[in-house]
């Protein structure tokens, strides 16, 4: 048998059985590399839809905004797993914001629930996990976070100081966290300006320090991503304490014109009244010194007196009363609304004046005033 194509030579049956058999063979292997490469380019889009699924349910963490991450997808908004993958385009929770897939990795209504072979997706909402059957040759795996724990388990904590840097001591101070509508917490300062929240859900969150005592507030926004602790740090406005202040300078009286005494004014700053009953020299210079006369006047230097104590001494640690004639202690308007002048005169350096009257000026004293504010001058 020969063949009219072989130079009149001919193919043998043998060799004929050869060429087919190669043919057979580059088939073959034709046809898996088509498979394969059909394969590889499903499995990279499986592993791509299992990202953006991933990143539906937490957020996409290179989404940001001025350095700060924006994103934390359906867990950021409604503060738990869905329940199944199909909340992540329609949901009845309240605080759900989504969707959460893009429109073209959904497709059709349920596109978004198969990988690219046409299985349905198994997502595992207690540990996190998304996994393709990957057509029974190629399973793959998607972690959506290390730990769900981790989606919850982070701490913010921090300090709140008032416009001087002084903590807030008895004042009353707190801070509130507003993370979605019926999941806010609220925060004690302790004396030192120290707060803390636990167990606080990825997401940006608003959080305000305020006090009682002021009727003061900041406001601040503070990104919490999984297994983080930041740490927010509060100055309020106006001073929690110590809200008596020195205006003017101090002076000596013109009655008596000596040095052995000396006034001088004061405003309350804070939004509320402050009231005064006593006042104590802490710290004298020199060791010691005593005076007979107090007298408050009500916003000028020489009016008539709220108190005068005349023939009565008080030194350091020996708080003055200051109360009017009828018994009621000072109150001092809010605002800086009014300036009273103290005056502390005829200085000695015995509690009951037995000695002559001792120069004071150029010494430094300081004033506690019973509200908790402190006073240096040097007269």
């Amino acid at each position: 048998m020969s063949c009219p194509m072989d130079g009149g030579r001919g193919f043998t049956l043998m060799e004929l059985l050869v060429v087919l058999l190669i043919i057979g063979v580059l088939s073959t292997v034709a046809i898996r590399t088509i498979d394969a490469t059909r394969d590889r380019a499903l499995f990279d889009q499986t592993a791509e839809e299992m990202k953006e699924l991933a990143q539906a349910v937490v957020g996409n963490p290179e989404l940001l905004t001025d350095g700060r991450r924006v994103d934390f997808g359906f867990y950021g908004d409604v503060g738990r797993m869905p329940v199944d993958l199909r909340e992540l385009v329609e949901s009845s929770d309240p605080n759900w914001r989504g969707p959460y897939i893009r429109r073209g990795l959904a497709g059709d209504s349920v596109g978004y629930l198969y990988d690219a072979w046409g299985d349905m997706y198994v997502f595992d909402n207690l540990n996190g996990v998304i996994t393709s059957p990957g057509n029974g040759k190629y399973p793959m795996t998607t972690p959506i976070v290390e730990n769900v724990a981790h989606l919850r388990q982070n701490t913010i904590s921090g300090s709140v100081v008032d416009s001087d840097l002084n903590p807030p001591g008895d004042a009353s101070v707190a801070v509130d966290l507003y993370i979605r509508p019926g999941e806010n917490k609220y925060a004690s300062v302790d004396r030192g300006g120290k707060y803390e929240f636990a167990e606080v859900p990825i997401g940006t969150h608003r959080i305000k320090a305020y006090s009682t005592t002021t009727l003061d507030s900041v406001v601040r926004w503070v990104t919490v991503a999984p297994r983080t602790d930041p740490v927010v740090d509060f100055r309020l406005t106006r001073p929690l304490g110590n809200f008596l202040r020195l205006v003017n300078k101090v002076r000596i009286p013109l009655e008596p014109a000596d040095s052995s005494g000396f006034e001088f004014d004061v405003i309350n700053v804070n939004v509320a009244d402050v009231t005064v009953d006593s006042v104590t020299i802490l710290l004298i210079d020199p060791d010691s010194a005593f005076y007979r006369n107090l007298t408050v006047g009500g916003g000028v230097r020489r009016g008539f007196p709220l108190v005068q104590l005349v023939d009565t001494g008080f030194g350091e640690n020996r708080p003055a009363p200051v109360y009017d004639l009828d018994g009621n202690p000072l109150t001092i308007e809010p605002n800086g609304a009014q300036t009273v002048t103290f005056g502390f005169l005829d200085f000695h350096d015995d509690w009951w004046g037995a000695t002559p009257p001792i120069n004071i000026h150029g010494k430094k004293f300081i004033f506690k005033f019973s509200d908790g504010s402190e006073i240096t001058v040097e007269p």
